[in-house]
């Protein structure tokens, strides 16, 4: 078994990094200034936990699949080359 590559640990640390950022940032927006008391800011509050775990079961899985996509695509694409123009 081989060791995974530099690009693929950058990409798990990346989608660990928004899998644990995620709620915050969702809580933060919801409970902007002004918003205090809104329903989406008192539920969002109160699911706080259960936002974090779907972070990183959720959120972290389909970033890491995403970026794992535009880095197969872009490395694929740049194998490939220009097209020849005649």
């Amino acid at each position: 078994m081989t060791s995974p590559s530099r690009a693929a640990l950058i990409c798990i640390a990346i989608a660990l990094a928004v899998g644990l950022a995620e709620p915050y940032v969702e809580v933060a927006w919801k409970c902007r200034a002004g918003y205090e008391t809104s329903e989406a800011c008192v539920w969002g509050r109160s699911l706080f936990p259960l936002g974090q775990i779907a972070g990183l079961l959720i959120v972290a899985p389909v970033t890491f699949g995403l970026l794992a996509g535009v880095r197969y695509l872009w490395h694929r694409r740049r194998s490939i080359g220009p097209p020849d123009h005649a």
